[in-house]
């Protein structure tokens, strides 16, 4: 019988794959909530921040995925890598450049 522990592991484990597949068909809301169940258990699962980010930029909810972009840019440098930091520095520049637009666009 698993113990708590490993069947938290393995669902974790299976949520993030599935959320990594969801992501190849953009099934968004599959992948933020796949990305979110992970998350709950390890908050700083940087590849669940990063696929929920994306997933929250493609259904337009741009703050949300500001805040997944953000979270991973505070963390440090080793435990994100190198690919990672580039690609969520861009989208926090593409992000915040949308949301400026929009806020000019609604006043």
């Amino acid at each position: 019988k698993r113990s708590g522990k490993e069947h938290s592991d393995l669902a974790t484990k299976a949520h993030s794959n599935r959320a990594a597949c969801y992501k190849q068909i953009s099934n968004f809301d599959g992948v933020i909530e796949d990305c979110t169940a992970v998350l709950e258990v390890d908050p700083e699962n940087v590849k669940a921040l990063v696929r929920r980010a994306q997933a929250f930029e493609g259904v337009e909810r741009y703050r949300f995925a500001l805040q997944d972009v953000k979270t991973v840019l505070a963390m440090p440098f080793a435990k994100v890598g190198k690919a990672n930091v580039d690609m969520c520095n861009m989208m926090q520049h593409r992000l915040n450049r949308t949301v400026q637009q929009l806020k000019a666009s609604s006043v």
